[in-house]
């Protein structure tokens, strides 16, 4: 990825008549062999300077300054926009992007993860189209500078972003099953911006054994045997009825909340996911952990079609306000 993507950042400056337009994995090998038989030295040392800001962009290289930004677009899965932010850092002082701080690389970051959270649940525009977008936004820049720049690409993102009508309805709808890693993203950063959660929760992107600590857990069961409490509580008894509001609503965000004890909840009745602790019983493990994204479960003695659809609102309203570009 990083060959392709330093050759479509830079395909004006490296290109002759031999190569291609843009590189894929197909062509790439070709690209390089070609290129090299006419400037080995020249070319490679440009490549060696390259990876070492693309070591910064996947986040091997610590840089307190740009490190929780481009973290972020790892986590909502915007690698596609590493070949815009690769030309970015390597032209930096050309382009006037070198100021104390890099405010204007910030915010050029945070608008691609917005744009990626719309268009990982949207698929507007689609993952073909990405590559050739961000290969003429690099060809649109190189004129301009500063604020020009950043004007430039964030009116771009938002022309070929989706509406805030259809990303609405996006996260209206079964949104877990369309794409897991972008509602996991999108309830921790909801968690994340609200004051003073994050010293509740801690880090919501921790690992142990390689696996998040904290994962999404459905409020409703998901899996076919729904436990007859359940049944009752959602459907009055009716299990086919329950089956079908399963399919409905069980993915909507609505019925989504994040848990570092999601094992110990499982199919249990609401009251019970409401009020577990600890083994030790010391503190609350279930819905009145202190997050934020409970706040509207804490206190909740029944669960139905009715509460999931208006938590799946006041959540849509929290990410679009989060994600608006």
């Amino acid at each position: 990825r990083f060959f392709r993507q330093y050759y479509n950042a830079f395909r004006s400056r490296v290109k002759n008549e031999s190569c291609a337009p843009s590189a894929t994995r197909s062509n790439l090998i070709d690209i390089y062999e070609k290129i090299i038989e006419s400037d080995a030295k020249g070319f490679l040392s440009k490549v060696i300077e390259a990876s070492r800001w693309y070591y910064l962009i996947i986040g091997k290289s610590h840089d307190e300054t740009l490190t929780k930004h481009l973290k972020d677009l790892d986590r909502i899965q915007g690698a596609p926009a590493y070949l815009l932010l690769l030309h970015l850092l390597i032209e930096k002082n050309r382009l006037a992007l070198d100021e104390k701080g890099y405010p204007q690389l910030i915010q050029i970051i945070q608008s691609l993860v917005k744009f990626s959270v719309r268009r990982n649940l949207t698929d507007v525009p689609p993952t073909r189209d990405l590559n050739r977008l961000f290969m003429e936004i690099v060809e649109s820049i190189n004129e301009l500078s500063g604020n020009e720049i950043v004007n430039k690409i964030i009116n771009r993102l938002i022309k070929e972003s989706s509406s805030d009508e259809v990303f609405i309805k996006q996260l209206s709808e079964p949104v877990y099953a369309k794409n897991s890693s972008a509602v996991r993203f999108i309830l921790c950063s909801i968690e994340e911006n609200a004051l003073d959660r994050k010293k509740i929760v801690g880090d919501l992107w921790a690992k142990k054994n390689k696996q998040y600590v904290w994962t999404i857990e459905h409020i409703f069961p998901q899996g076919e045997n729904i436990p007859e409490h359940w049944v009752k509580m959602m459907a009055d008894g009716d299990k086919a009825k329950a089956i079908e509001i399963q399919s409905q609503y069980g993915d909507c965000i609505g019925n989504l909340t994040l848990s570092n004890f999601n094992s110990e909840q499982g199919n249990k009745s609401i009251a019970k996911k409401r009020d577990l602790k600890d083994k030790k019983q010391e503190w609350y493990v279930g819905y009145r952990n202190g997050l934020f994204l409970n706040e509207d479960l804490a206190e909740c003695t029944e669960w139905t079609v009715n509460h999931i659809e208006k938590r799946t609102k006041k959540l849509a309203n929290e990410a679009l306000n989060l994600f608006r570009l």
